[in-house]
């Protein structure tokens, strides 16, 4: 199954700069520090995994927080982690999604993002069906297996595809993202066309190269705009993005962000993990931490020799976040 470029992409250059407009200077912005921005917005605020972004820059009915900057503290405690044999460099970048506080650290180093590239996928599938809801239900048959270079993993799904039997599109989503499955990724992004994915991509200015080509990188801050766009269900309808963080925060592994937090707070994200040629190991998990009215975006990508102590450090990077976070509002 082919999807067609006017199914995906039926929107012109001016309601793209209307539904982007409040937020594409926050998406591309790359300053290194903290963005203490003076621009006040106006949500929905009715969605379960979303808050759909309705004004900026208005006086009234604005949801803001306070501008903590915890960047120093961040910052050492990285450095203590990359300290540790076994790991070679750390990129984080986090996000008060209420309008608060941004910062990174090494959130301009260039990371191979792996599976995390299946999640553009699935946005662009969502975009279409917000045109064409049939779409989700269209069937694709699984018959060879077609993993390439590009899609070799580590960490196995727990549920693979069965040779000769047919799936939805919605089911193939599932498990592209709650089992990072491979062979699923592969059948959806044939049916997406690598045309429309790289649209995503400039949309949002990443290098649309990043999709073929398996030793190209995005930094923290890059990957972070498909997880905000989500949340603020600026490209897709809120319908179809509050679909996507729902299947998000299923995702099946729990040893990175999702290690970090308690098991009653929600979170919507994704893994990602590769091997490369000189044994060096990249593993990486993004995503959205609904802390009570102050849902934060965090990503967070390493690089080094051991994947057990990458995981780990994820998971510790992602309690740090989260104390901190807990101190300010709690």
């Amino acid at each position: 199954m082919k999807l067609p470029k006017s199914t995906i992409w039926g929107i012109g250059g001016i309601a793209i700069g209307i539904v982007l407009g409040c937020t594409a200077t926050e998406i591309l912005d790359n300053t290194e520090h903290l963005l203490q921005g003076e621009d006040e917005q106006v949500r929905l605020g009715v969605g379960k995994f979303t808050n759909p972004l309705l004004e900026c820059e208005v006086a009234q009915g604005a949801i803001n927080s306070p501008k903590i900057n915890f960047e120093p503290q961040l910052k050492q405690f990285l450095q203590s982690l990359e300290s540790k044999a076994g790991i070679e460099r750390i990129g984080v970048y986090y996000r008060d999604l209420n309008n608060g506080p941004t910062l990174g650290i090494n959130q301009n180093e260039g990371f191979v993002p792996a599976s995390l590239l299946k999640v553009p996928i699935m946005i662009a599938l969502l975009k279409a069906a917000d045109d064409k809801p049939e779409i989700l239900n269209q069937k694709i048959t699984f018959n060879t297996p077609q993993s390439t270079d590009y899609f070799n993993q580590q960490i196995d799904p727990e549920s693979i595809l069965e040779s000769g039997t047919s799936y939805t599109v919605l089911e193939l989503m599932n498990r592209m993202i709650v089992y990072s499955d491979n062979e699923a990724a592969v059948l959806l992004a044939g049916a997406v066309g690598l045309e429309n994915q790289g649209e995503l991509f400039r949309l949002l200015g990443v290098d649309p190269g990043s999709i073929t080509d398996p030793r190209a990188t995005l930094t923290v801050r890059q990957y972070a705009a498909f997880f905000r766009i989500l949340f603020n269900a600026s490209f897709v309808s809120q319908k179809n993005s509050e679909l996507g963080l729902e299947i998000l925060s299923r995702t099946k592994f729990d040893q990175g962000l999702r290690k970090g937090i308690p098991t009653d707070v929600s979170s919507a994200h994704k893994f990602g993990e590769r091997k490369l040629e000189n044994g060096m190991q990249h593993f990486h998990d993004c995503g959205i931490v609904y802390y009570p009215k102050h849902p934060y975006l965090i990503c967070v990508m390493t690089q080094g020799e051991d994947p057990a102590m990458l995981e780990n450090a994820i998971a510790e990077i992602s309690q740090f976040v989260y104390k901190q976070v807990e101190a300010q509002y709690k």
